[in-house]
């Protein structure tokens, strides 16, 4: 039996967000950690899920890919028999879900327990393709905001924030509007992760969060308690009830978007901003004074949760 969908792309019915949806993917456990050589059409060097089903194709059929070897096999159907065993091969297969979750949390309750790329269906007919954590602190989280090598521009303006930017499994922000809809109820808790270029991983865990609609610029509630390795720089400096501010539009008093650069809640200015230049001395504070200059910073990630 297959388990575990891969999603490539994103799709949004609204005619802002513009990036359209490429195909679902479903891993096959039974396939795991076997090297096939039968059906084969071809065999490449890949540093990524995403690279792998690139290199697969449009038709794509069937492909492994083995993480350890950075390794792409492409098959051209999913009936294989000559295997060998070796370590790390996963494979992927089409698949269209009948059920459509409104979030990773979804996504999880229907058996889903391997972190991955998936489609969501936050509201109505808007879809979007995300990563879900399904191991961290018992999985089901959606990855709102995934930073790891500055491939991605983050200085954008108000309606690149609100539609978001990036594609899966990729550098993105997953926008404004998306996250609006995903905490509207007032029912998730937010966790925030930072990877060290030294390797270390830090971690805050907020009890609650959601962002108002773009009529009230998209505003900040955050709150309830706060608990980890970075600590509290949002609550403790006043961020909740701060409006959202980008290069082109000014939510808080200081011009603060335009002076560093990125889009974030502001508090003339601030001790947390994930969204700022990356990997230079210009992005001052990601984590004030946890991680006090935008060097000493690999990886950030925001995820939320329905609790």
């Amino acid at each position: 039996m297959l388990s575990g969908v891969f999603v490539l792309l994103l799709f949004l019915c609204q005619p802002s967000i513009a990036i359209v949806i490429k195909a679902y993917y479903k891993a096959n456990p039974l396939h795991d950690d076997k090297l096939f050589n039968d059906s084969l059409l071809l065999e490449a060097p890949s540093n990524s899920l995403g690279n792998c089903n690139s290199i697969c194709g449009p038709n794509c059929i069937y492909f492994g890919f083995n993480f350890k070897q950075e390794k792409c096999r492409v098959h051209y159907t999913t009936e294989l028999t000559n295997a060998a065993m070796e370590a790390e091969w996963r494979y992927y297969a089409p698949y269209e879900p009948i059920y459509k979750s409104k979030d990773c949390l979804g996504v999880f309750r229907t058996g889903q327990n391997r972190s991955g790329v998936f489609r969501i269906y936050p509201a109505g007919c808007v879809s979007t393709d995300v990563i879900c954590d399904m191991e961290t602190m018992g999985g089901g989280w959606t990855v709102i905001q995934n930073r790891f090598d500055g491939s991605e521009n983050f200085s954008r303006n108000w309606n690149d924030y609100k539609s978001g930017f990036g594609s899966t499994p990729g550098e993105y922000w997953i926008g404004n509007d998306v996250i609006h809809e995903l905490t509207k109820a007032n029912t998730s808790s937010l966790y925030v992760t930072i990877t060290l270029t030294n390797g270390t991983t830090l971690f805050e865990l907020y009890e609650t969060f959601s962002i108002a609609s773009e009529l009230d610029n998209y505003r900040l509630f955050i709150g309830g308690q706060a608990s980890g390795t970075l600590g509290d720089q949002m609550t403790e400096h006043d961020l909740n009830g701060m409006m959202f501010s980008t290069l082109d539009r000014n939510g808080d008093k200081c011009g603060c978007a335009s002076y560093y650069k990125g889009g974030w809640w502001f508090n003339c200015c601030y001790h947390a901003f994930l969204n700022g230049l990356y990997n230079t001395s210009a992005w001052w504070g990601p984590w004030y004074p946890t991680v006090s200059t935008g060097t000493m910073l690999k990886k950030t990630s925001m995820m939320i949760r329905r609790r």
